[in-house]
């Protein structure tokens, strides 16, 4: 073995693997009691936008709605989340995240319920203003990103973070899945076309509930000098500078992602005639590979740092961005809608951490639901905008109008970020 010391070098490195894939695959590190059962409500919550991202817009359409009318109503809940990740991130941080995850997921649930019972556009407007609040509810947003920051280590962030991405989009696959449903019900239980988009929607609001009850048993107990420190203001003090450039690089990229991606469902069904039983797959399969990513996510971290993640998922979507109005067919397009979603998803969990890292951590949640509602803000003209095009100009404007947006973005994040490890 003397004489042989590249073969002594390769059996410690194999006899070092089963400890290396043992720490890759440690997939619940960092999670105590409470991220478990907060693990367990997000997934929840996730199946029922899993299946309203495909559903929502081809549901509008078929009960009568124009483009214009449907982007309008997509507009109307950015808008109003601009304004709750705003006011929920800094009362959060006064006082306290679990109860504003508990009015998210209330709130979602009435969403559901007026899908189910009207056909109103004004009621339906109304469910999409209710339901901006109960999409509060996901890691992304101030109270859950803020609550999660609280009871993970620094060190295991990133991880806790992918990990919960990483369920999310296995339910975010069967809620892909089960925007197929109304077809199912409309062959086995006899429906009509409405009445089994309503059985779905009444199976999200049970879904929502369910996320609720999961969330009651978690113990909020933050630091006592974080609440000394917020005690008697509202706003952020330390964490201004870096606030502010975050928001802006998040307000072009919320335009950019804001004029592809909410009406991308309506845009296969006018110009391809796919109903959500052909997308929901291609959805999936998006969410599929993002889980892939996700368990080297630590990894890639590790090897370009968070924003160099960033900046190559943004560039990696961009190409199907600018690709996708040239697409011949419905397949090869839906090969290009996977492209366009599956980077994009990706750097969710890792962006989601990098704010939380970059700022004092009294002021986590005010980070993100100022940025949040920044971003929001500029983007809620996004999809009325996109509505009107595709309706008066042309279904390809707004995809070269968004990815040049979103080729800013990355480069945004590269010059305010880029030096920072």
């Amino acid at each position: 073995m003397t004489g042989l010391p590249f073969l002594s070098s390769d059996l410690k490195g194999l006899q070092m693997m089963p400890s290396l894939l043992s720490k890759r695959f440690e997939l619940l590190r960092g999670f105590n009691r409470d991220l478990k059962f907060i693990l367990v409500s997000l997934a929840f919550r996730r199946v029922v936008m899993g299946f309203l991202e495909v559903v929502r817009a081809i549901y509008f359409a078929i009960i009568g709605f124009s483009p214009a009318e449907i982007g309008f109503l997509f507009t109307i809940p950015i808008a109003t989340g601009a304004l709750r990740s705003g006011i929920v991130g800094v009362l959060a941080d006064k006082y306290g995240r679990k109860i504003f995850i508990l009015l998210g997921n209330l709130f979602s649930t009435l969403r559901l319920i007026i899908y189910v019972f009207s056909r109103d556009y004004w009621a339906l407007a109304l469910a999409q203003a209710l339901g901006a609040f109960g999409e509060g509810g996901g890691a992304g947003q101030p109270s859950v990103s803020a609550l999660i920051a609280d009871k993970t280590d620094s060190r295991d962030r990133t991880h806790v973070f992918s990990i919960i991405a990483l369920t999310n989009s296995g339910a975010a696959i069967l809620g892909s899945l089960m925007a197929g449903t109304p077809a199912l019900f409309q062959s086995k239980l006899n429906l009509d076309v409405i009445s089994s988009y309503a059985l779905l929607f009444l199976i999200g609001a049970l879904f929502s509930v369910l996320a609720a009850l999961l969330v009651l048993p978690v113990r909020e107990e933050r630091k006592n000098q974080q609440i000394e420190e917020k005690s008697g203001k509202l706003l952020p003090e330390k964490s201004w500078g870096i606030i502010g450039k975050f928001s802006l690089v998040r307000c072009v990229g919320g335009l950019g992602f804001g004029m592809v991606t909410p009406l991308l469902p309506l845009y296969f069904y006018m110009k391809f005639s796919t109903g959500s039983e052909v997308l929901g797959p291609f959805y999936a399969l998006s969410r599929f590979l993002s889980m892939v990513l996700y368990l080297f996510a630590d990894d890639v971290v590790e090897l370009v740092g968070e924003v160099g993640s960033i900046v190559a998922s943004r560039l990696a979507s961009l190409i199907g961005i600018f690709l996708l109005p040239f697409a011949p067919s419905f397949h090869l397009a839906a090969i290009l809608l996977v492209l366009i979603r599956a980077p994009a998803l990706f750097t969710v969990p890792i962006r989601q951490s990098f704010i939380t890292l970059i700022v004092d951590p009294s002021e986590s949640a005010s980070a993100v639901g100022i940025s949040n509602m920044a971003r929001m803000g500029v983007r809620s003209i996004a999809p009325a905008l996109t509505g009107y095009i595709f309706e008066s100009i042309s279904l390809n404007v707004p995809f070269f109008l968004g990815g040049i947006l979103i080729g800013v973005n990355a480069l945004l994040y590269k010059f305010f970020f880029g030096r920072d490890r």
